[in-house]
């Protein structure tokens, strides 16, 4: 008998349905055209990708890999050596999550606070603020940014860039449309075109220092990882790890809480599995989303005869569906890396198959009353009240 739960029972996911859910960097498609600052001088060559959800990107034409809702968006900006991506400012959250790369984050609307970072990172830019960033390498690099809620409400760029931008012939209308004159759109009095933001407006908007900013910034040495986080990791051949990043996420581990607490619409947290093994069968009613960083991942969806298994790419995203049954391999030899979204703001609980249950609790270990790992003999006690 698994744990008592009100998930429903789901069809098993098709063949169809799990590969056009598995996106390779192979089947991301750019568009060079999404914004509005891409003809700037510092600008050429930045390419947008949007797979999960069309996120803010100006272009109506923009090639969407999974349209679905998730609660949230997941594209990327690809940036050659030197490049920018201009300052603007978003509405809904936007946190940027780096594979590798190294970068420069400009914040304020004339990008006086500058932050370098490197490497694995996750960093979340608060809401209301201009920021922009650079590759401050001699690599091409992909950033990806995962956008809160479903309608992000699109951009708004700062004055300087919009200005700079309408020298070359582009423009952006209320609805959010990227109108080009160069290529023969036509702006009269139909059109109506977005006003820059003015200075009092701007002098409005809060400011963040250099050391708040820095707490929202997440890089591998901050992160606080649990090997009792998921309740087949006590069991021979599950060795897994899991590092709270923001919300609070599907950890099983009491003692975990995220860095960043403020409410995104998602959570996110960084997933580690020894080499050789795996986090066995499980599921849950919440939208997920996969990002591989490390090689040697498969992924297996459905059980019994329906069951269907894929490697998984560096660089992928792969969208779980909602209350699918899942596990997750390691077919390397050394620990691998997977950052794992989840929608919603409250706790991710986990599903698990009845022999996990079972294993775990011939182990020792159970799950309390909150959903937590605990040592199986402290769970379902009734102590008498001394008179």
């Amino acid at each position: 008998m698994r744990q008592e739960t009100d998930m429903p029972e789901i069809e098993s996911v098709t063949p169809e349905d799990f590969d056009r859910r598995i996106i390779p960097p192979s089947a991301f498609v750019a568009d060079e055209a999404a914004f509005l600052d891409v003809r700037l001088p510092d600008s050429q060559g930045k390419l947008n990708y949007s797979m999960i959800g069309p996120g803010v990107s100006q272009n109506p034409d923009q090639h969407v890999n999974v349209r679905e809702s998730h609660g949230f968006n997941l594209g990327a900006a690809g940036l050659p050596g030197g490049a920018i991506n201009s300052q603007h400012l978003h509405y809904t959250a936007e946190v940027f999550v780096s594979l590798g790369g190294e970068y420069e984050f400009r914040v304020g609307v004339e990008s006086d606070q500058r932050i370098a970072v490197s490497g694995r990172f996750v960093f979340s830019v608060p809401t209301w603020i201009f920021r922009g960033f650079r590759n401050v390498g001699t690599d091409d690099v992909t950033l990806y940014a995962v956008l809160g809620g479903d309608d992000t409400g699109g951009i708004m760029w700062s004055p300087k860039v919009m200005h700079q931008a309408s020298l070359t012939g582009l423009y952006l209308t209320v609805d959010g449309v990227l109108l080009d004159t160069e290529s023969g759109d036509v702006i009269d009095d139909s059109v109506e075109l977005v006003s820059p933001m003015s200075e009092t407006d701007i002098d409005s908007l809060r400011r963040y220092t250099d050391a708040e900013l820095a707490e929202r910034l997440i890089a591998d040495g901050d992160l606080a990882w649990s090997d009792r986080a998921l309740l087949d990791a006590v069991l021979p051949g599950h060795a897994s790890r899991l590092a709270p990043v923001l919300g609070w996420g599907m950890t099983m581990d009491r003692d975990h809480e995220p860095p960043i607490r403020n409410l995104h619409g998602f959570s996110i947290e960084w997933l580690a599995v020894a080499g050789g093994e795996s986090v066995s069968t499980h599921r849950h009613s919440d939208t997920q989303v996969l990002l591989i960083a490390d090689p040697g991942w498969t992924l297996e969806v459905n059980v019994g005869p329906d069951k269907l298994s894929r490697s998984l790419e560096p660089g992928s995203v792969v969208s779980v569906p909602r209350n699918a049954w899942r596990s997750f391999r390691n077919e390397s030899d050394k620990d691998a890396v997977m950052l794992v979204i989840n929608g919603g703001e409250s706790r991710t609980r986990i599903e698990w198959p009845a022999e996990t249950v079972g294993a775990a609790e011939k182990a020792g270990w159970g799950i309390d009353a909150s959903g937590y790992l605990a040592p199986k003999h402290l769970l379902g006690q009734h102590f008498r009240a001394i008179p």
